[in-house]
């Protein structure tokens, strides 16, 4: 007898318990009488056409990292996850109960394809099948859709539902023309799905243990539960598409402050030093990065503050500023107190006799003496990056005053350099904080005073150099939040000087 003629029950079993792609789960209630319309060719169940049909949509692109996954389960055959001799299975109905709800967590159902899976659901367990819409193919788009929102949703709960690096390090070319490249503007050590993980949802969906599994992805941070009870409690939409954008900035699993730690918030433009243990904490304005010149995204340990230190003008501002507009301009070399100084031979060289052509080239390098008036100021907080960007005094105080303080090359100004390495310091020392003192030019604390007629007519002394080191190095995060807790718990709201919140919800909306 032909394989459409089988009694459908007959059908049903035959057909998946002898592909060994179904086991017994749980029974969804179908009426005797339903069982009439399955001797019709539109209920023809056949695993080949499912699998083509799940073939066919394992082609389309990948939108979300974890689709890939799904794409490497189902080319390796993986057996069938949530359609059954049955219809399918109940655990459905436990998926859809969180992705339906995920708009608590501001995400947007249509990431999960909610009314598609819905519909499948419908048509499988209403055996509403016709020729526009094939049993096979029904069941084939239903089961891989099943798993695609299962996947996005676990890895997106646990991990972010976007991937920060591939985002923001592919968002900005460099000025090269030898090969596409970008800078990086986000360097913060960030999980990711691996096959490991993707390896414990599977096997927590085929043991039976999706309830307990989907609890344990949830985001359990304090600053994400925080942002998740005022995004159910706010009424204004703009409002909930910014704490939306910070949402997913808390789920990214990446090193978490605690102890003691400098958190530089570049979106709010402010620093804050944190002592847990002492119940301390320190806050100030910070001038950062232009939208031109935006300041990287990164972890790192603040290692020592230099005093009075050089600066080496990085080759990015000799080619873009000082060659093309200064270039043998003797006044202004002299006004900005810089040197041109031979790389090779260590000479410095007049500037009038420096073309632009010479200062393109690379062999020179210009240095801004140390002291009064260096723009990096008097202190200069060095933690290890490839960025080369550093916290700084500064010699233009009147920035601070600005609202608007994205304006430096990158790196990042501080407001109160001395009162953040005395903040620094791993106990009161007070030989270092005379020392810090003493090198910017401000009187001892704890030493005695010279007293004038010691140093009459004496000439102004070399500036103090040197480093205070810190030990142990005291972490720093420099990260991205338009919301976030001030000192007093209250979620503070910030500009968005570098456009990310738009960039976030855009990205949200293409999936």
């Amino acid at each position: 007898m032909p394989l459409s003629r089988f009694p459908v029950h007959l059908l049903c079993m035959v057909l998946f318990i002898s592909c060994g792609e179904m086991k017994n789960e749980s029974h969804i209630s179908i009426e005797r009488d339903d069982f009439a319309a399955w001797d019709t060719a539109a209920y023809e169940l056949n695993s080949r056409k499912i699998r083509y049909t799940i073939d066919s949509m394992r082609l389309r692109p990948t939108r979300m990292h974890a689709d890939k996954f799904v794409r490497e389960y189902y080319a390796g055959k993986g057996t069938f996850l949530w359609i059954t001799r049955y219809g399918v299975d109940e655990k459905a109905d436990t998926l859809l109960r969180h992705i339906t709800t995920a708009t608590t967590d501001g995400i947007p159902e249509q990431i999960f394809q909610t009314e598609h899976i819905k519909e499948g659901i419908r048509r499988i367990r209403q055996l509403d099948f016709d020729r526009q819409h094939p049993v096979n193919t029904i069941f084939g788009q239903t089961e891989y859709l099943l798993t695609q929102a299962y996947l996005r949703y676990a890895c997106g709960q646990r991990f972010g539902y976007i991937r920060p690096a591939t985002l923001f390090n592919t968002l900005e070319k460099t000025d090269t023309t030898q090969h596409a490249a970008y800078h990086t503007l986000y360097a913060i050590p960030t999980e990711s799905p691996d096959t490991t993980f993707i390896r414990q949802a599977l096997n927590a969906l085929k043991g039976r243990q999706l309830p307990p599994f989907l609890q344990s992805v949830q985001p359990d941070n304090k600053l994400y539960q925080t942002l998740k009870t005022a995004y159910q409690t706010e009424k204004d939409q703009q409002r909930r598409k910014k704490i939306a954008a910070n949402m997913e900035r808390s789920r990214w699993q990446s090193e978490r402050p605690e102890g003691k730690y400098v958190w530089v918030n570049l979106a709010d433009m402010t620093l804050t030093a944190v002592d847990e243990k002492e119940n301390r904490k320190l806050h100030m304005r910070i001038c950062c990065g232009s939208p031109k010149n935006k300041s990287p995204m990164l972890n790192s340990r603040i290692e020592k503050v230099e005093m009075n230190p050089y600066w080496n003008i990085p080759y990015s501002i000799i080619k873009k500023e000082i060659a093309p507009r200064h270039a043998q301009d003797a006044a202004y070399f002299s006004r900005n107190r810089y040197r041109i100084i031979d790389k090779t031979t260590g000479e410095e060289l007049d500037p009038v006799s420096v073309t632009a052509g010479m200062l393109l080239s690379g062999n020179f390098r210009i240095r801004q003496d140390n002291g009064e008036g260096n723009s990096l100021g008097r202190l200069i907080f060095r933690f290890p990056n490839d960025f080369s960007i550093f916290l700084h005094d500064t010699n233009n105080r009147q920035a601070f005053k600005r609202k608007n303080r994205a304006i430096s090359h990158g790196c990042i100004r501080v407001e109160q350099p001395l009162e953040l390495a005395i903040f620094l310091l791993p106990e009161h020392d007070e030989k270092a904080i005379d020392r810090l003192r003493t090198a910017i030019g401000l009187p001892p604390l704890y030493e005695p005073v010279p007293r004038q007629s010691d140093t009459a007519d004496q000439p102004d002394p070399a500036p103090i150099t040197g480093v205070q080191r810190f030990q142990p190095p005291v972490p720093v995060f420099i990260q991205y939040y338009t919301l976030y807790p001030d000192t007093a718990g209250q979620l503070h709201e910030s500009g968005d000087p570098y456009g990310y919140d738009q960039l976030l919800l855009k990205k949200f909306n293409c999936f």
